[in-house]
């Protein structure tokens, strides 16, 4: 899995968070959930749903549902999506 972070014009640092990169090192961090997957016992799918309960997708396989999941993620930050976390802690 290849970690992107996007730098944007004021400074901050944002994308998908990982242990991949030392992300504390950066400054402090600042985290939100913006997706959720969880699995779909009726189903035996597991789902990706935004927090509002909209869902993105839907897969048999874990590992496909998270690939979808950071694609999806990856594509609004890459289009300029700011999320918003001011004053949350």
């Amino acid at each position: 899995m290849k970690t992107k972070l996007f730098l944007r014009p004021d400074g901050t640092i944002e994308g998908l968070y990982s242990d991949t990169i030392p992300l504390r090192k950066l400054g402090k961090l600042n985290v939100s959930r913006a997706t959720h997957v969880e699995f779909d016992c009726s189903d035996q799918k597991w789902v990706v749903t935004l927090p509002d309960g909209t869902e993105l997708y839907r897969h048999q396989s874990r590992d496909t549902a998270l690939e979808l999941e950071r694609n999806y993620c990856d594509s609004l930050l890459t289009e300029g999506y700011r999320p918003d976390c001011r004053g949350k802690k």
